[in-house]
């Protein structure tokens, strides 16, 4: 049997909240509540709505130790059923894509992100959780790309905790928040813990306001105070601080080095 992953101080699993589309109150309340518990967050920000509206105050978030990571420019996602999702025009959908416009949207993104943060190094939040661009005859993965541009990608949702040591860092794969209870998420975790793997949660909405994709604030806080209570077991990062452990541990493993 191989030695389990060792992540922080001696942590045995690694969780990280990401919350999606620069929603307000990813500022006024979420944000806050984290770092009242002494958590930090990955925020994958298109650059739109809130974000441009209130760019001081993302730029303090960043400031205090949050993530702002590369959500696109305009959220494009994958539909090959047009009348599955009609909110999503067809000039965005991702089967209209090839790498180049996919390639220059994720530059221009990053770029916008780094006059507000001064961040060169970032993730990428999958929209819609996709993975591939292209008609469906010619489709191609996108790992290719982000792993150009980024430390690592949210990828695919697969509702199981993720292999520190095995994983394709630019899919590594999530578990979703929206819609579930504290106990649902504290599932999603003890998987984690019995594995000794890494769980990162997709939110998007925090209490009340938004109709589709929402979270109770009680619950949320629910969370918080149970993963600051168990900060000796697991270890809760932005999900590129994660990201960046399991690479440099997967170099000493080749280079035969050890902690």
């Amino acid at each position: 049997m191989s030695d389990p992953f060792r992540w922080p101080h001696g942590a045995r699993a690694a969780v990280s909240l990401s919350y999606d589309d620069t929603m307000p109150c990813h500022r006024t309340l979420v944000a806050p509540a984290l770092e009242a518990h002494g958590l930090r967050g990955t925020f994958y920000a298109p650059p739109r709505d809130d974000l441009m509206a209130h760019s001081a105050a993302w730029r303090a978030m960043a400031a205090r130790g949050h993530e702002l990571g590369n959500h696109t420019l305009f959220h494009p996602c994958r539909r090959e059923v047009p009348q599955a999702d009609d909110w999503l025009a067809t000039w965005n959908n991702l089967i209209h894509f090839d790498a180049q416009r996919f390639r220059q949207e994720l530059r221009v993104a990053n770029f916008i992100l780094q006059q507000i943060d001064g961040q060169t190094a970032r993730t990428y939040g999958n929209t819609c959780h996709d993975v591939w661009i292209g008609p469906p005859d010619a489709k191609q993965r996108i790992e290719p790309i982000l792993a150009e541009l980024f430390v690592a990608g949210r990828g695919e949702r697969t509702q199981q905790p993720t292999d520190p040591a095995t994983c394709d860092l630019h899919n590594l794969g999530t578990s979703a928040g929206d819609g579930h209870t504290c106990d649902r998420w504290l599932e999603f975790i003890q998987a984690a813990l019995d594995s000794g793997g890494y769980c990162l949660l997709t939110f998007h909405g925090v209490g009340p306001g938004y109709e589709r994709l929402q979270v109770d604030d009680g619950e949320h806080t629910r969370l918080l105070t149970w993963l600051r209570e168990q900060q000796e077991r697991i270890w809760t990062a932005p999900v590129i601080q994660v990201a960046e452990w399991i690479s440099e541990r997967r170099a000493d493993a080749v280079a035969g080095r050890r902690d």
